[in-house]
């Protein structure tokens, strides 16, 4: 089995080199890299170039931005199951070897990470099963309350997930499509493995300042992924938690764009979107309702 890992890279000069060893070192050696360096203005395709050999593809362009660069990434790879790895993190050296002996033929297959912060390493709850379909999938991620929409914990099959592409130009691009992809798989698995390390080190740096502007362009992204998901996918469970994801940002607008996203959250009906099925959740529904609409 071949695997084909993607990295997309855009200035991360002080962590490329660790992630590529990750990849290099790897206990099972069947995998291809597709590197792409989107633009950057550092040292990280020299970098990168050092480690060039034959199982290593370098894609060089202009900054287009994260999404495009995967979707290019995805349509040269070739092997049977497609990684992703972003530029500033690093795998645990077993993990493709652990991938390989589990993996039968599955469409999704996820695992475990740990977030490497400044003054500790956090290790997330996983839940491990086998054999679901998507919708089924979906289900008990949401429910187990996980963080499961990075696309950096999957191994998916190749010839499954060219079905679908990135949207160019939005942000939270993740949350915008790896929910639909497992939803949409025949077979999804989770396994018992922590492979992934990401580096929370370096996210001070990078988002410490956050523009107004930018960060209301981001919460539009998200209702935009909630008014797709809610066109195109008949799954109650799916569709609240994009809700969710809509009205999680509402507290990281200021007093001006918080106006005028309520006042779409208001036209797009979003909190009626939210499941009730339970006493807290009638509760929460009806705090929300309170909050929003009695000014």
């Amino acid at each position: 089995m071949k695997f084909s890992i993607i990295i997309t890279a855009y200035n991360t000069e002080n962590y490329i080199e660790k992630c590529l060893l990750s990849v290099f070192n790897q206990s099972y050696q069947n995998y291809e890299i597709i590197f792409v360096n989107d633009g950057s203005t550092d040292k990280t395709l020299q970098i990168a170039k050092k480690f060039k050999n034959d199982k290593m593809l370098i894609i060089n362009q202009t900054n287009k931005g994260i999404s495009y660069s995967r979707n290019i990434a995805v349509k040269k790879a070739k092997g049977d199951y497609i990684l992703f790895l972003d530029s500033d993190d690093y795998y645990e050296l077993k993990l493709l070897e652990k991938l390989n002996n589990f993996i039968k033929n599955e469409d999704v297959i996820k695992f475990n990470y740990k977030s490497i912060c400044k003054d500790k390493i956090v290790i997330p709850k996983n839940i491990n099963f086998k054999n679901l379909d998507g919708k089924a999938a979906i289900t008990q991620l949401i429910n187990s309350k996980i963080i499961f929409d990075m696309n950096c914990i999957y191994a998916f099959k190749l010839n499954y997930f060219k079905k679908f592409k990135y949207e160019i130009g939005r942000y939270h691009e993740d949350l915008g499509l790896i929910p639909i992809v497992i939803y949409k798989a025949n077979n999804v698995a989770s396994i018992n493995c922590i492979g992934y390390n990401y580096n929370r080190i370096n996210e001070t740096s990078i988002t410490s300042f956050v523009s107004n502007e930018k960060e209301f362009k981001k919460a539009m992204d998200v209702l935009y992924y909630f008014k797709n998901v809610k066109k195109n996918i008949d799954n109650d469970m799916l569709v609240s938690y994009y809700a969710n994801a809509v009205i999680n940002k509402v507290k990281l607008l200021n007093q001006s764009y918080k106006k005028e996203y309520i006042k779409f959250i208001k036209e797009e009906q979003v909190i009626d979107c939210l499941l009730d099925n339970n006493l807290k959740r009638k509760i929460k529904k009806i705090l929300l309702k309170i909050s929003f609409f009695v000014k």
